[in-house]
Order: C-alpha cells, then structure tokens, then sequence
C-alpha cells in the first residue's frame, strides 16, 4: 500500500499535535491547583496516547511504502490543550468547558483529515473511531454535578 504525499504530511502533522497536546496535558496533570479536573485530563491523555500508538503501529507496517516529506514540512504550528486558561482555571466547570473547547479543535482537525477522498481505508477508520472516543470524552453538566 501507499500513502500520497498530501495525506501523509497531515497525518504527520496531526500526529505532531498529538504529542504536543500530551506534554500540555502531562503539564496540567502536574498542577496541583487542578486536581479537581484530574479525572478529565487522565481520560483525554489516555486517548491521545492510544492514537499515538495506533499512528505509530500503522507507520511501521512494513507493506506501507511512504513518500519522503522533509521533517520541517510536518511540524504542527498550533496544539491543543495549550490555552493559558487552562492552567489557571478555578472551577471544575468552566475547566471542562475549556477541555471540550479544546476537544473541538481536534475533532476538526479529525474532520479535515478524515474527508480527503485519497485517504486509505485503514486511516480512515483509524481516525474516525478516535473522533468517536473524542466525542465520548465530553462531560455534561449533570454528570459534573455529581462529581
């Protein structure tokens, strides 16, 4: 199988993000002001994880023949999970509204890469069940309530 170039780039760059997005998470994870959101930010480094591995286990495929994109090409500009905000947030409320603002940007990132007619099945599917786990990691108000 092979990957075209375009699609490539942007899952290197997606994949760029997400290891970005879990040093921002590890960071918030670290502050102790923020335990309150701690079972928020477990679950969504818990994700970002699993898709790092499951890009890194698509990468190594030894069938899976990659066009060559310059390291420099790839790097993500942005990340989530990086607002300022975020680290000085005082209740566990607006934390998850700034977690699922955040949430957001992946999802149309997801979105993006996910709606390229060239992308391969095995992608695809890749990234649509991460949409899907994305999407579960919201918290309704009802539910922090009894938290």
């Amino acid at each position: 199988m092979e990957l075209d170039y375009k699609n490539y780039r942007k899952v290197k760059i997606y994949f760029n993000k997400v290891c970005r997005a879990l040093t921002n998470l590890e960071k918030l994870q670290e502050r102790s002001s923020l335990s309150f959101g701690n079972a928020l930010m477990v679950s969504r480094v818990k994700e970002m994880q699993l898709v790092q591995a499951q890009l890194v286990s698509f990468f190594i495929d030894p069938n899976l023949k990659l066009p060559y994109v310059p390291a420099s090409r790839c790097k993500a500009l942005t990340t989530w999970y990086m607002n300022d905000k975020l680290f000085s947030c005082r209740n566990l409320s607006s934390f998850n509204a700034m977690l699922i603002k955040e949430d957001e940007k992946a999802l149309k990132e997801v979105e993006y890469i996910t709606k390229d007619l060239f992308l391969s099945s095995a992608l695809k599917t890749l990234f649509e069940e991460h949409r899907e786990r994305l999407k579960k990691l919201r918290i309704t108000k009802d539910i922090l309530n009894e938290l």
